[in-house]
């Protein structure tokens, strides 16, 4: 079985110039973890709620957070934080590989391009699922 046969198609995106707050919305709104970064199709990064509470309790205690600071980072545009070296795969690439090389970099997902354009997205869910459904066959 390939990537291609199980990923999303239907991808959650944002832009570079996208606050914060508008992506945490996001990630609550269609309960996903985290989101590839596009601009005109091109992935460019990719951002996750983790990188966001990271950069929001960046360097703080929780005694110490301070309401107006926290309020600012909110709209800080996502390409000020997301990850711009994103591991992804092929559709042709085989699941098991996309497993073990998201065991191997503790990743849960993987952007799915082809000739530089984002076209899926494999979570450890989907692999989770076709693992399941190709035991009842």
């Amino acid at each position: 079985m390939k990537v291609c046969d199980i990923m999303n198609k239907n991808v959650i995106t944002c832009n570079p110039r996208e606050k914060i707050s508008i992506i945490l919305y996001k990630l609550k709104t269609f309960n996903i973890s985290g989101m590839p970064v596009v601009v005109k199709g091109r992935l460019e990064g990719i951002i996750t709620r983790t990188d966001i509470i990271d950069y929001l309790t960046m360097g703080l205690e929780v005694t110490e957070i301070d309401k107006e600071e926290l309020l600012s980072k909110y709209n800080t545009p996502v390409d000020a934080i997301m990850k711009r070296d994103v591991i992804t795969v092929l559709p042709g690439t085989p699941i098991e590989e996309a497993a073990k090389i998201m065991i191997e970099h503790n990743i849960n997902m993987l952007p799915v391009v082809q000739e530089g354009k984002l076209i899926g997205i494999l979570t450890r869910g989907d692999i989770i699922k076709a693992l399941a459904h190709q035991g009842e066959g």
